[in-house]
């Protein structure tokens, strides 16, 4: 299976991402932050620096996740709250964001778009979006597919595909060719959700995935922590083997996320993360 990794899980300065990571064997990046700026939502100089690290170490671009209908950083770290109740927000992340990312994504060479369901209070029920949060997709579905690029649905909790059961209603809800899945089965176990992402949640959106986050998550006292792949609750043997006997075609994705555990010795850890992950698809 082809590997790709997101760069800021272990560095935000694209530089020396790609030098560690090109080192590790790596050639194929998601790119998301850099500098601590959600790109391309920051200063000029933020995106020309990371298209110049692609350059200069000769990587691809698997996909960019600038955070469509996500709260936007503003360049002082502030973010622009959104959530179905803010259309104004909603209609400049499609009449003025999402039109930049086409133009970021281009200039990476890349086609691929990573785009989030909006914000969901915690006591609504995520598989009965509201039309608003269809209609957003769709219409952003329809730009992107009359612009040549494919929107890839992360499922995250909060969101309203938070399992992979409410990210099926809301994909079949839109069903746009254009709007397809990034599959993260230890979103669903971060979030304690009612659902076995690979057991019970991955049958029901297979047909969807087209990318796929690789990290590992476990609840301690009901919370969510980040652990070591191999460490958490998400069994990575058995979703593997059913991506492999679904001839799954696209990227396995690395974000490990250990950095918001702890940053001593991440590149170590970020190592060992690789190791066993390759071990786990040779």
């Amino acid at each position: 299976m082809n590997l790709s990794m997101i760069a800021d899980e272990y560095t935000h300065d694209p530089f020396t991402a790609f030098e560690l990571g090109t080192k590790w064997g790596i050639r194929h990046y998601e790119i998301r932050y850099a500098y601590r700026w959600r790109v391309p939502n920051a200063p000029g100089w933020v995106a020309e620096r990371v298209a110049a690290a692609v350059k200069a170490y000769g990587v691809s671009v698997t996909a960019v996740s600038p955070g469509l209908f996500k709260p936007v950083m503003k360049t002082d770290g502030t973010k622009i709250p959104i959530s179905v109740d803010t259309r104004d927000e909603i209609r400049r992340h499609i009449d003025q964001l999402l039109p930049g990312y086409f133009e970021f994504a281009e200039q990476l060479n890349t086609k691929a778009i990573i785009v989030f369901a909006l914000p969901k209070p915690n006591d609504s029920a995520a598989d009965k979006p509201p039309p608003i949060v269809i209609d957003t997709l769709a219409e952003s579905a329809d730009k992107a597919a009359r612009a040549g690029f494919q929107l890839l649905l992360e499922n995250g909790p909060g969101s309203w595909a938070d399992t992979a059961r409410a990210t099926k209603a809301l994909l079949d809800a839109v069903g746009a060719d254009a709007l397809q899945l990034t599959w993260d089965p230890a979103n669903v176990v971060y979030g304690n959700l009612p659902e076995d992402p690979v057991a019970e949640g991955y049958p029901l959106i297979k047909s969807y995935v087209r990318n796929v986050h690789v990290k590992d998550a476990a609840l301690v006292d009901g919370k969510g922590v980040w652990r070591m792949l191999g460490d958490g609750a998400v069994d990575w043997p058995s979703q593997i083997d059913r991506l492999r006997q679904d001839d799954y075609a696209g990227f396995l994705t690395l974000e490990p996320h250990l950095q918001y555990e702890s940053q001593v010795n991440l590149v170590e850890k970020i190592e060992s993360f690789l190791s066993r992950l390759r071990e786990l698809i040779s």
